[in-house]
């Protein structure tokens, strides 16, 4: 029988314990144990108390369970122990309602002295003198084991309380865990101003040798007769051994009796470290104590068992609800989808709703319009949106892929497409819109899409675009546009595709002020019109021609025939005859011809220039006739030093061949600044690897308009080089100057650039400033105030350099409204000799002060310069005195590790 029932247990999945305690026909008797360490520890200590207990009492086999605070509650509740080993207030919590019996008390040593009782102290550093009571405490730390430790912490917050502050106001907890030595070391290292510790932790710390006699001082120390510890609080009974109401009373005897006469030398007090065991103390006093800190437990079933009426009524309430609701939610939804169609119906777009595989279900009156003849909404509704409107992409005349678009929309909440709708007369061009209804990563159910016809302001668009490089009269290219047109040519964004070979022709109609003078303006201008037209009718198609005068004309030819159509056009110009007010007029030109090389490097506004100079030589030969620039033998061997220097300077770019320097930016005087402020210079280095200036390569570049190429190199390696050595908290390793040329200003697609180099970088605007200088600023002001705005909207600084060394006042400075002022180096460097510079740097700084910037001193090379700068009140200075350029990565890399330090 024993056997069978040793079988059942342990398919049960009961514990070995349990099983080999029938097998030997043993009762098992479980005790539990509250643990604040690990569960493995508390077993190791407590196991040899329950053999200790199995071997004195007959027929019974003791095992210990471990148990957590919350665990402690619940297995008595659901009554699966005979004992319990506990703290003292959850004993007299769970005593008045589950009936436990304490059998004994345990007692610990303590400093020589067993004792069943224990205490809390309240310590604070010797040197807090500022503490010297209680009530001090208000607005302080107080450190703890845990907010659920129910000995020592509550003991002291007890205290704290009586002494007259809340504890939920006036004190600051700081719960350090266990051991509860943890407590004295947050007290000792300052983080926290007081500590509560149970009495005898804080005798066994001191008499470690860990902390001195004087490193605590004991608030609120009382004492207790034969109680050998410092105190601040009032004694506490030490845990309770504890009857349950399963353990009978025979064996609440035989337990009690064992307990209190075992030895006080034996394994079971070592394991347990305890003193020995006493009779029960009195537990009623902590009744007050239990209910002002402790929350009474509830069982779950205890209160069903008082309110079992609430779990039909509440079940009938929220199937009530839930039927309520549903009934509420299909109302809401006829609703709204009422209100989504007659919105949809209202609308003056052309709307379509379509399921997950895009059929239609659903076309306001506007797409009804949109519907191919002999196709009605009944006849759509159903088919696939592309099966029912022909539509193209409008950039390539592909056609529209419905397929490619759900997929698109499977990662994706909406898209936008501009399309053409092929069907009809005339075609029509939509901007498309589709939107998912539900959200993007679920299975797509249902789709809005939106057609807007944008028919009319497309034309609208294309007739602006036209009229900006085209001109009204004559419908040729304006001036810029040709010019522009010309720089295409001859620097081709494909860099390997080479320049071919043609001519440039400048044209001049010969006297054409008497035409408006003996005749009219009205005239002139037919005269203007009709000739445009007739040369568009001679020349090769797709010939670039520009008006770029009242009557002069630029044209461009290329192809190894170009030479001879110089003298075409000229006699074409000769036969052309206007009629009109009943006289024919005829006219004639000067044209100046610029030949121009296959492979050859050339500036467009040079040669335009140069096209020109041979027009007005041919006009003073006396007109009606071509004359061809010829290129001297130096100018000519400029030009090809100049391309080859060019090529060199590309090839740097290409190779990052340039590197990047910086100079220290410093502070001086009470000015005040966040980080290492640098400049960002460039070195070029040749082929050999020596860095030299590149002043005389950037010269060529600003010539041949290639600066603002460099100036984008230097913003990218510059971010690069923050986002290589920026710290581990994201803090920069310097805040960088970025030098801008007068031709970035000009570039349209800069702004967005910067913006674009930033998020891949993930840099913050905040660390950048752009400078620009004086010069490029008064030569293309509007440029210059747009930019501003446009780097501070971007969150960049902006710094005007070389100020006081040009043309620009005050006026200018006012109205671009940058945040650093850079002072001419020349006029800092002449503060010690000339008071005029002192006089004009010091207001230079006046204004700057009262607009809200700061200034910048630069070329600082001597004490007195510097001396007078602080005196002005200059808030940076920069120079050879303070700083010598170094490579830019290597001072990233020292700033990093020095803040990394």
């Amino acid at each position: 029988m024993a056997l069978l029932l040793t079988a059942l247990l342990l398919l049960g999945g009961q514990s070995t314990a349990l099983a080999q305690a029938w097998a030997s026909e043993d009762r098992l008797i479980t005790i539990g144990v509250l643990t604040i360490t690990s569960k493995e520890e508390a077993q190791a200590r407590w196991n040899p108390t329950a053999d200790f207990l199995s071997d004195r009492i007959d027929g019974t086999r003791f095992e210990i369970r471990p148990l957590y605070l919350q665990e402690v509650a619940r297995a008595v509740r659901q009554n699966e122990l005979h004992f319990v080993h506990l703290q003292p207030l959850q004993f007299v919590q769970l005593r008045a309602d589950y009936g436990l019996e304490a059998l004994a008390t345990r007692v610990v040593n303590g400093a020589g002295s067993p004792s069943n009782r224990f205490g809390s102290a309240i310590v604070r550093l010797s040197d807090r003198e500022e503490i010297q009571d209680l009530a001090d405490l208000q607005g302080a730390i107080v450190a703890g084991v845990a907010p659920n430790a129910l000995g020592a912490w509550i003991l002291g917050m007890a205290e704290i309380e009586r002494a007259g502050l809340s504890i939920e106001a006036d004190i600051l907890p700081l719960y350090v865990g266990l051991p509860m030595s943890n407590v004295l070391g947050a007290v000792a290292a300052g983080r926290a101003d007081a500590g509560i510790v149970r009495a005898d932790v804080l005798t066994r710390e001191i008499e470690a040798g860990r902390y001195g006699p004087e490193t605590f001082t004991v608030l609120n120390r009382i004492s207790e007769p034969g109680y050998p510890h410092p105190l601040s609080t009032r004694l506490m009974p030490q845990w309770p051994l504890a009857a349950t109401s399963r353990a009978e009373e025979p064996l609440r005897e035989q337990v009690r009796a064992t307990l209190l006469t075992m030895p006080a030398n034996s394994a079971p007090m070592q394991a347990a470290n305890l003193a020995g065991w006493s009779e029960p103390v009195d537990y009623s006093d902590l009744q007050t104590l239990a209910d002002r800190w402790l929350t009474p437990p509830v069982s779950v079933v205890d209160w069903l068992r008082a309110h079992w009426w609430v779990v039909p009524v509440a079940l009938s309430a929220v199937l009530s609800l839930l039927l309520w609701q549903q009934w509420r939610a299909r109302q809401l939804l006829a609703r709204r989808e009422r209100e989504h169609r007659a919105a949809l119906t209202a609308m003056h777009e052309a709307v379509v709703t379509l399921d997950g595989e895009g059929r239609i279900q659903f076309l306001n009156p506007s797409a009804e319009r949109l519907l191919p003849e002999g196709c009605d909404a009944a006849t759509a509704m159903g088919q696939r949106l592309t099966d029912v409107f022909a539509l193209m992409l409008r950039h390539d005349n592909h056609d529209f892929s419905l397929v490619g678009m759900l997929e698109q929309l499977a990662t994706r909440q909406w898209m936008e497409y501009a399309v053409i709708l092929a069907h009809g007369h005339p075609r029509r061009v939509l901007n498309l819109t589709v939107a998912r209804m539900d959200s993007a990563g679920e299975p797509t159910r249902r789709l809005v899409v939106s057609m807007m016809d944008i028919t009319e302001l497309d034309e609208t668009s294309r007739q602006l675009a036209y009229r900006a490089t085209h001109d009204e009269l004559t419908g040729l290219l304006t001036r810029r546009h040709f010019l522009e047109k010309i720089r295409g040519l001859l620097h081709p964004d494909d860099a390997t595709r080479s320049i071919e070979e043609g001519i440039l022709l400048w044209l001049d109609l010969d006297h054409f002020r008497l035409v408006n003078e003996g005749g009219s303006h009205r005239m002139g201008d037919e005269l203007v019109r009709r000739l445009a037209g007739y040369l568009r009718v001679v020349l090769p198609a797709n010939t670039p021609v520009g008006r770029v005068g009242g009557d002069e004309f630029g044209i461009f030819l290329r192809g190894a025939d170009a030479g001879s159509w110089p003298e075409r056009i000229l006699q074409a110009i000769r036969d052309f005859r206007l009629d009109g007010e009943g006289r024919a007029l005829r006219t004639s030109a000067s044209i100046g011809v610029r030949p121009l090389a296959a492979g050859g490097n050339y500036n467009a506004e040079t040669v335009i220039e140069e096209a020109e100079s041979a027009c007005v030589t041919a006009q003073k030969l006396g007109g009606n006739r071509l004359v061809i620039f010829e290129e001297s033998g130096a100018e000519r061997s400029l030009r090809q030093s100049d391309f080859a220097e060019l090529n060199r300077l590309k090839q740097a770019v290409e190779q990052d061949r340039f590197v990047l320097h910086a100079q220290e930016i410093h502070a001086i005087g009470a000015a005040e600044t966040v980080g290492v402020r640098l400049e960002v210079l460039l070195r070029l280095a040749d082929e050999a690897g020596n860095l030299g200036s590149p002043a005389p390569l950037i010269e060529l570049a600003e010539r041949f308009n290639f600066m603002p190429q460099i100036d984008r190199w230097v913003v990218r390696r510059a971010l690069e080089g923050l986002r290589a050595h920026r710290t581990d908290t994201g803090e920069p390793p310097a805040r960088l100057t970025i030098n801008l040329s007068g031709q970035s200003m000009q570039d349209g697609e800069l702004i967005g650039f910067v913006r674009e180099e930033l998020q891949r970088n993930e840099i913050d605007p905040t660390w950048l400033c752009f400078e620009i200088t004086e010069t490029a600023a008064i030569s293309n002001f509007d440029q210059a105030a747009e930019l501003i705005a446009s780097l501070r909207d971007v969150g960049c600084l902006v710094a005007l350099d070389d100020f006081g060394g040009g043309l620009i006042s005050f006026e200018f400075l006012r109205r671009l409204k940058p945040d650093i002022v850079k002072i001419d180096g020349k006029l800092v460097s002449d503060l010690e000799h000339d008071p005029v510079a002192a006089v004009i740097v010091e207001s230079i700084h006046e204004v700057a002060r009262v607009m809200g910037a700061r200034t910048v001193g630069e070329w600082v090379e001597t004490p007195a310069t510097l001396a007078q700068l602080e005196t002005i009140g200059v808030d940076f200075a920069q120079g050879y005195l303070l700083h010598r350029p170094e490579p830019l990565i290597a001072r990233l890399a020292l700033e990093q590790r020095a803040l990394a330090d």
